[in-house]
Parts: C-alpha cells; sequence; structure tokens
C-alpha cells in the first residue's frame, strides 16, 4: 500500500490497491469434496477469478489446508465490493472473512518507534 501506486483513490488523487487474506472453511460434513455438487460449486468459484481480475482483483496466491478444511486466498484489490462479490459462491456452504493487510516492511515504515 503506497501513495505512489497507480491505483490508490485517496485524498491525495492517486490510485493504490489493498491487500487482502481471505479466510474461508467449513466443517468435514461441509467438504466440497465429498460430492460432485460440491465441487461443481467450488470449481465455478475458481473459474470466476478471470471475471474478478477484469474488476480489479489481483490474487497473489491461494492455498488450501486439505485437513483442515481452510482455503486462504491473498489478492489485491482497488474495490472491496467486487471482493465480496467474487466471494459470494462460497458463502451456501462457508464461513469465511476478508482481511485487509500490510507488508511487514509497510507496517515497519508508519510504526510508532
Amino acid at each position: 500500500f503506497s501513495p505512489a501506486s497507480p491505483y490508490f483513490t485517496g485524498l491525495w488523487g492517486v490510485s493504490v490497491q489493498t491487500l487482502y487474506i481471505a479466510h474461508w472453511t467449513h466443517t468435514p460434513e461441509n467438504c466440497p469434496g465429498r460430492s460432485a455438487d460440491g465441487a461443481k460449486i467450488l470449481s465455478k468459484f475458481w473459474e470466476g477469478r478471470k471475471l474478478a481480475e477484469e474488476k480489479g482483483i489481483t490474487i497473489l496466491g491461494a492455498y488450501v489446508t486439505v485437513t483442515e478444511h481452510d482455503y486462504f486466498i491473498i489478492f489485491e484489490a482497488i474495490d472491496y465490493g467486487a471482493a465480496v462479490e467474487f466471494f459470494l459462491p462460497l458463502v451456501p456452504s462457508q464461513t469465511g472473512k476478508i482481511v485487509p493487510v500490510l507488508t511487514m516492511d509497510e507496517w515497519l515504515k508508519i510504526m510508532p518507534k
């Protein structure tokens, strides 16, 4: 997150993307891997990343903890609403949160000394 970034639309009239970590989880009973329908829903969600890119979302990494039933997706977005829209297909079967984060270097620059 830097005022010099081309995506921040804040006080200075410059543009910045915000970095987020999304964490989604489900119960073993609700696991998409347990049924063809669940697998189809998850596949359709993941195919939606192409449309998400058109809306300003850049996925930097996506990880699954298979035995813990968690997804962690690291992404940048200009618009939080577009991020929420991207994750909507997971809402019926998952519990999730989308958290804005700073890199450690960014935090060290602004951290009270």
